[in-house]
């Protein structure tokens, strides 16, 4: 079947082309995961917590339900599209996943290190240098210091801001600043990376750049669960994809089969 859980328009049979190899070990795993918020960001107060409990599964109308029953198995060397409308459930898989967050109900498993990268440079400062900030940012990607000394000179060319290493943040262009904050974080070595809509922003000369990068990460079976609202670059680089909703999975599988899904159910 194209989906691990029923989509709007059903999934019909097809052969196994698209699917990862089951010799490939895994590397993330969902099971029956659920995660829910207070309404309105109420904390979840001694109080609440009690009054929960002893209702004992009556219904709790203060909760949101973000994820609702995430199943899903990633392998190594798998690129995983991750699309949905905004307010679909993306960024709170993304950080469940990463452990920011814990499930409600269900399990999440990883097997060996994950690296989330949301909001491109956060965490970069405008008053130091470029090459300071290599140092901060390279530090907030999880990067230890002999890495990032090593690969400094090379961050700088990728970035193409070697005229400009000992110059304030702030003097660059938005762009020069994004491929920076990017040529850092491409160093993560990490078993299993998350992007939530990193690559989506910059020039073209940047875009130009991350599908090198992307096109690297396929041929040395780079994983990587991606999220982002750019089909084209899902059709083009991921393996398979995993489409939301609501919080609900309507589809994962074989990324043609599933973005053929998810714009028919978008026309709708």
């Amino acid at each position: 079947m194209a989906c691990s859980s029923p989509s709007p328009s059903g999934c019909s049979s097809h052969s196994n082309q698209g699917w990862p190899s089951m010799s490939e070990a895994v590397v993330l795993t969902t099971h029956g995961l659920v995660k829910e918020f207070a309404a309105g960001g109420r904390r979840p107060t001694l109080y609440r917590t009690l009054r929960s409990a002893l209702r004992q599964g009556a219904r709790d109308e203060g909760r949101l339900r973000s994820l609702d029953d995430i199943n899903i198995v990633i392998r190594a060397g798998e690129l995983v599209g991750l699309v949905g409308d905004n307010g679909a459930g993306k960024t709170t898989l993304l950080k469940t996943i990463a452990g920011l967050y814990a499930p409600t109900r269900g399990r999440v498993e990883v097997h060996g290190e994950v690296a989330l990268l949301a909001g491109l440079g956060v965490g970069m400062i405008d008053e130091l240098s470029v090459a300071d900030n290599i140092h901060l940012y390279g530090a907030v990607c999880g990067l230890y210091r002999k890495t990032i000394r090593e690969h400094l000179d090379e961050i700088v060319a990728w970035a193409e801001l070697e005229g400009f290493v000992d110059a304030e943040l702030r003097t660059l262009a938005r762009g020069m600043q994004t491929r920076l904050a990017f040529a850092i974080a491409m160093h993560i070595a990490s078993d299993l990376i998350l992007m939530d809509e990193a690559f989506s922003t910059g020039d073209k000369r940047f875009q130009e750049k991350c599908d090198l990068y992307f096109r690297d990460s396929k041929r040395l079976r780079r994983t990587a669960l991606l999220a982002t609202h750019n089909l084209e670059f899902v059709k083009e680089f991921c393996d398979r994809t995993l489409w939301l909703h609501k919080g609900k999975q309507m589809a994962f599988g074989p990324t043609a089969v599933v973005l053929a899904e998810y714009l028919e159910f978008a026309a709708t």
